[in-house]
């Protein structure tokens, strides 16, 4: 079993896949056009020469610098650039909204920006945000390689020497369920990430990923994986061709890909209705948000020679724990019938714990909160080397996640679960969409796939009406295809019929369609239930209605 120091500069990774396999592809895109193959040599070349056309712009170790660029090629090769030199690259989601993106350009208050050109426009018009940028450079697509290459007779040869706990990257949250944050993560995470993927998921030099989440594209150089960047827009999963997604896997002999629920659906369903096999996958994760056991089952047909492997973890702490298809398969009924998503058993070296349930920070030391027993539903707290130890300029946020208790440092996920009697992590849902109900605390997990595995379903969420602390639950649903408003009707009547047989102790009175659920931009799987929570509570105080 291979071990990784943990204590060394990642872009070291890249140096000893170059050494040891320079003629294997690093970087294929599939998109017709676009650039030719690179290998790990011509991708360390490449570091090699950036490296040192960044140096000749101002950017140094310790800098912190807001990288906007487009994903692929550009993002890996500046990436492992700016981890070749120390400096820290900032990784903010463009598609969290302007808003969301300032606000995090301003509180991380970076002191150089490599972009796009649109980024550097962006920075004339709200300059605030900006200031404290001192250090610009664009990148244009067609010009970057060009300019790059000029300084290949003045290269760096090696990596600036890191400490392990010195900070490598920040990269920032998707905001699904309160403000970004971006978390600091350092070499040492970083290389215990690697270990984990080696060890854990046997993922081995060598491979080939469909890289269809970029930012997890940036583990594969580090790892001797080769990636292929599909024809998609990776900022709208739920847009991708799936014809598209499974020709580029047969064409290039994928053996492992890390894709959100959306994804792996599109490729399920496209398989099934081709009668299509892709026998050369080894894995496939699906994260991001919870997936329906028959996307899982279903999928691991499609891929008789592998598994579909079910992580846990979030950006702060990546990954915990993971489940996998057999795993899933055993839990179908109990997981339709509301006892929560599988997450699997927690890999080795992690650890993670429930405790009681709460908003405020969580004292360390002795008076830490104590562990709940087995069964019972809690936050799960986690503690290892994979779990990041605070947010960048954030020292409240850090201090509301972050405790220790007394021996061990954990972090708040901010997800309620609990431990089954076979030893399995179950999901119950956000601790921030639970909601208050007159008849007790309502977790989303425990109604929404009860509702999803009606035909006609495609997805639902739980929301809770009212501005009060006391909410009246209402089921927002999204329709798998249209229908006909006496076919929606008798639908209704099933969902609510549904919900008394398998909620007694709940009413629900209110259940609504919508044609598409708002959803995440990273994953396009993780649903905004609190701003449906605000929009529909605005609807009703307008206007009640109801289908029934």
């Amino acid at each position: 079993m291979g071990t990784t120091r943990l204590e060394q500069n990642i872009a070291l990774h890249l140096a000893n896949a170059a050494k040891h396999s320079p003629d294997q592809a690093a970087i294929i895109t599939a998109k017709n056009g676009q650039l030719k193959p690179r290998s790990f040599q011509d991708l360390y070349k490449d570091v090699q020469s950036c490296s040192s056309f960044l140096k000749a712009k101002g950017i140094s170790k310790g800098d912190q610098v807001l990288l906007a660029v487009k994903p692929g090629y550009q993002l890996i090769l500046i990436s492992f650039s700016l981890f070749f030199l120390g400096a820290i690259p900032i990784i903010i989601d463009p598609g969290m909204g302007l808003s969301s993106f300032l606000r995090c350009i301003k509180n991380t208050q970076p002191s150089a920006l490599i972009g796009i050109p649109l980024m550097h426009i962006i920075g004339k018009f709200f300059p605030s945000n900006f200031r404290s940028i001192q250090k610009k450079v664009i990148v244009r697509s067609n010009k970057f390689l060009k300019q790059i290459e000029e300084h290949k007779d003045k290269v760096i040869e090696t990596p600036e020497n890191s400490q392990g706990n010195e900070v490598a990257a920040i990269v920032f949250t998707s905001g699904s369920t309160g403000p970004p944050k971006g978390v600091v993560y350092t070499h040492k995470v970083f290389n215990a990430q690697i270990n984990h993927l080696k060890n854990d998921f046997e993922i081995k030099n060598g491979e080939i990923d469909l890289a269809t989440l970029p930012i997890f594209a940036l583990f594969n150089p580090a790892l001797g994986v080769t990636s292929v960047i599909p024809n998609m827009n990776p900022r709208k999963p739920s847009s991708a061709d799936p014809e598209i997604i499974v020709r580029t896997i047969q064409e290039f002999d994928v053996t492992t890909s890390f894709a959100s629920p959306v994804i792996g659906e599109k490729i399920f369903s496209f398989c099934k209705s081709q009668n299509i096999s892709l026998p050369k996958i080894n894995r496939f994760f699906l994260a991001g948000a919870p997936s329906h056991p028959n996307l899982i089952c279903g999928l691991s047909k499609m891929i008789p020679n592998g598994k579909v492997i079910i992580p846990y973890g979030a950006t702060e702490a990546l990954p915990i724990s993971a489940a996998n298809n057999i795993d899933v398969s055993k839990l179908t009924q109990d997981i339709a019938q509301g006892n929560g998503s599988c997450l699997g058993r927690v890999l080795h070296g992690n650890t993670a714990r429930i405790f009681p349930i709460t908003f405020s920070p969580f004292d360390s030391g002795e008076n830490c909160p104590k562990e709940l027993p087995q069964g019972e539903v809690g936050e799960i707290c986690v503690s290892g080397s994979v779990v990041s130890k605070e947010y960048f300029r954030m020292p409240g946020a850090t201090f509301d996640s972050k405790f220790n208790d007394g021996k061990l440092n954990f972090h708040r996920m901010g997800d309620l679960g609990y431990y089954d009697n076979n030893g399995f992590l179950r999901f119950l849902g956000r601790k921030a969409e639970r909601i208050q109900t007159i008849n007790g605390p309502l977790e989303t997990e425990r109604c929404e796939p009860v509702i999803n595995a009606i035909k006609g379903v495609s997805r639902s969420a739980l929301i809770g009406l009212g501005k009060e602390r006391i909410k009246e639950p209402c089921l927002v649903v999204e329709l798998s295809e249209k229908k006909t408003k006496g076919d929606t009707r008798l639908l209704y009547n099933k969902i609510i019929n549904e919900l008394k047989a398998r909620l007694p102790q709940f009413t629900f009175k209110h259940v609504v369609f919508e044609n598409s659920l708002p959803v995440d931009s990273r994953h396009n799987a993780k649903i905004h239930r609190l701003a449906l929570a605000k929009k529909w509570t605005k609807r009703f105080a307008k206007k009640p209605f109801s289908l029934s």
